[in-house]
């Protein structure tokens, strides 16, 4: 990937996340990372092409990260403490899950996105559903269900509060099971 895509990448993460993906344009982007509005067409076509990368990028970066909490934390417990963690750090920087508020503006999507959106989602229920699994949990899926929703959930108000630990009390009774 070439420094100028990841750039864009970058920046359109942390504006999509602080600001929604429908509150900045792509003369925003140009701005902010010294460019051309004309070198962010070159990488994406459209709006919609971004916001897909996007999505794709976050859905292989949080598949490695469960992979990776998988391999380096010895018990269920821990891992889900790890994702309720990263959820905490979003408020702590300012923002909000990137695919939470890309669902949020589902209206102004493209089809594409909304099917990345959907597998992103049923990704992370599936392997919050193994966590809950290696727990005894009876109906671990339901549990995922209730897990992501609660999640995306407290981060609204934690946001709007600006108290991450909002999160960490939501969360904390899916942990302690």
């Amino acid at each position: 990937m070439s420094d100028t895509r990841t750039k864009i990448l970058d920046v359109a993460e942390r504006l999509t996340q602080t600001k929604g993906f429908n509150g900045f344009s792509y003369l925003d982007l140009a701005d902010e990372i010294g460019i051309k509005n004309s070198s962010i067409h070159y990488h994406f076509k459209a709006k919609a092409d971004l916001a897909l990368a996007l999505v794709e990028r976050l859905h292989e970066g949080h598949n490695a990260t469960f992979k990776d909490l998988d391999k380096t934390l010895d018990t269920p417990q821990q891992r889900l403490q790890a994702v309720a963690g990263y959820f905490q750090s979003y408020v702590q920087d300012g923002k909000f899950c990137l695919c939470g508020m890309m669902a949020a503006e589902l209206q102004s999507v493209s089809p594409a996105v909304r099917s990345c959106l959907v597998a992103y989602f049923k990704g992370l229920q599936t392997w919050l559903t193994e966590q809950f699994v290696a727990m005894g949990e009876p109906d671990a899926q339901n549990k995922a269900l209730r897990f992501v929703s609660t999640a995306e959930g407290s981060l609204l108000l934690a946001r709007l509060e600006n108290d991450p630990e909002i999160v960490g009390q939501a969360l904390k009774t899916f942990i302690q099971s």
